[in-house]
């Protein structure tokens, strides 16, 4: 039973080198989309390394033992469970590996209205991000919690930072400042909780106000400007939301309202999608090292009750 103690803990030590070397990935303005889906598609497989050196758990908890037996025996059982949990996860990741392109994070138009973003791969993210939470759930970790923030806070209306959101004209140089103020109000996990409790009828462009009732989805469609900046009760978290989706999403851009290198330019505007978007991954991450922590000590329990002999004896 030693060295089935030393293959547990091996697997808990690839769990540590993986939050080190893989987690932690921060976008700045050089970054591509696809770049992100890397380090998704990096992260499913160091899950998929981990796996691997839980089985080797399981194999060496079976050295010696009567093929009879091996049905009972619980190493096996909570293993099993922990792959699957594990691959079901990696899924996940990888599929939101898949939803961006070779554009730039937060890749924004010239002093021009911005592009909406392709309807399959939102989806996609959607759905990803959706399994992700599910699965941490059954994992007993909390669900995301959501923020109810609106983008008016106190005397300061900051709606018209929803602006370059817009697929209809270019935005406004002022809009860049505002949209700033709507990210800072609100934290990653409460982006995260309000595009997972939307459903995948919403993506659609807004085709009239914004309400507070408007998910990220329709924020990330996009719409006229008059649309999206029109309610001072919309929700902060669905527009920081929507902003991450647009930046990361194929075929996204974001709108601007001044030349390049000018205040309310291109560049000031990627650098409010790559804020957006490290909050978003940066919730995604959290949720699944928690995921996976719990998963990995799970299964070190179950062997370090195998090594006690009194427990054996209980």
């Amino acid at each position: 039973m030693m060295e089935v103690g030393r293959s547990a803990e091996n697997a808990f030590y690839a769990f540590l080198e993986l939050v080190s070397d893989v987690l932690g990935f921060n976008v700045n303005t050089t970054t591509k989309r696809e770049d992100v889906g890397g380090y998704f598609n990096n992260l499913g497989k160091r899950l998929g390394e981990a796996s691997k050196e839980l089985e080797e758990v399981v194999k060496k908890s079976e050295v010696g033992v009567d093929k009879s037996d091996l049905s009972k025996n619980p190493i096996r059982e909570i293993v099993n469970s922990a792959k699957g949990v594990l691959d079901t996860l990696k899924g996940h990741l990888e599929s939101l590996g898949q939803v961006g392109d070779a554009n730039l994070v937060g890749e924004a138009v010239t002093n021009n209205k911005g592009v909406t973003v392709d309807d399959n791969s939102i989806k996609k993210a959607l759905k990803a991000l959706q399994e992700i939470v599910k699965v941490a759930k059954g994992e007993n970790i909390s669900e995301p919690r959501s923020g109810s923030t609106a983008v008016k806070l106190g005397d300061a209306d900051n709606k018209e930072g929803a602006k370059i959101l817009s697929t209809n004209e270019a935005s406004e140089a002022g809009s860049v400042s505002k949209a700033v103020l709507i990210l800072s109000s609100v934290s990653g996990e409460e982006m995260l909780a309000s595009i997972v409790k939307s459903t995948e009828n919403r993506v659609v462009a807004l085709t009239g106000n914004a309400t507070s009732g408007t998910t990220p989805l329709e924020f990330a469609k996009g719409g006229t400007s008059a649309h999206l900046a029109n309610a001072s009760d919309a929700k902060a978290a669905a527009v920081a939301g929507g902003i991450a989706l647009r930046s990361l999403i194929k075929d996204g851009k974001l709108a601007s309202g001044a030349q390049d290198g000018q205040a309310g330019g291109k560049e000031e505007v990627q650098k409010v999608g790559i804020t957006a978007v490290n909050k978003l991954l940066g919730a995604v991450e959290d949720i699944v090292k928690k995921t996976v922590k719990n998963v990995i000590e799970k299964v070190k329990q179950e062997v370090d009750k195998a090594r006690d002999p009194k427990a054996a004896g209980q």
